[in-house]
């Protein structure tokens, strides 16, 4: 079931919006299952781009507040490609961004191990303190995460 509606765009919602009590009540179709894991498979070869247009068509088909994680996927998979094109503020943008998605979530969600993701984006990111220019730090160290699928 396609739960697109065209002519209704989905009502975007931020993050303070959001009920964390029913965060987490995500099902997905066949369909969903079907671009969700096409989505890792494809970050995890190291096709972000791709992955982010995979996890796009999901987070489509969604209005419930669960699309929050497939958006943190999604700009994980942004920070990498900006990495890749050396666009090293947008990298860091889109990793942030990820960062406060992916903490709502728990440490395995859709049998994803969100606490690697989690970890790996806090691996990746300078530290507080450091307030110098994006082009300052040594980007050439930082090797995209492997998204692990755990079994439920």
């Amino acid at each position: 079931m396609d739960r697109t509606d065209p002519s209704r765009p989905i009502r975007k919602k931020s993050l303070s919006e959001l009920d964390l009590a029913t965060l987490t009540h995500f099902a997905l179709t066949a369909r969903d299952r079907t671009d969700f894991h096409k989505g890792v498979r494809l970050f995890n070869q190291a096709r972000f781009w791709e992955a982010h247009e995979a996890w796009e068509a999901v987070w489509l088909r969604h209005p419930e507040d669960g699309r929050f994680f497939i958006q943190g996927l999604i700009q994980l998979a942004a920070a990498y490609h900006q990495l890749r094109r050396r666009i090293y503020r947008g990298f860091l943008i889109h990793l942030r961004r990820a960062q406060e998605r992916l903490v709502l979530f728990p440490d395995v969600f859709l049998c994803i191990d969100v606490a690697h993701l989690r970890q790996a984006i806090r691996q990746a990111l300078p530290p507080e303190e450091s307030k110098g220019p994006e082009d300052e730090a040594d980007y050439s160290r930082i090797i995209p995460p492997r998204i692990r699928v755990v079994d439920p």
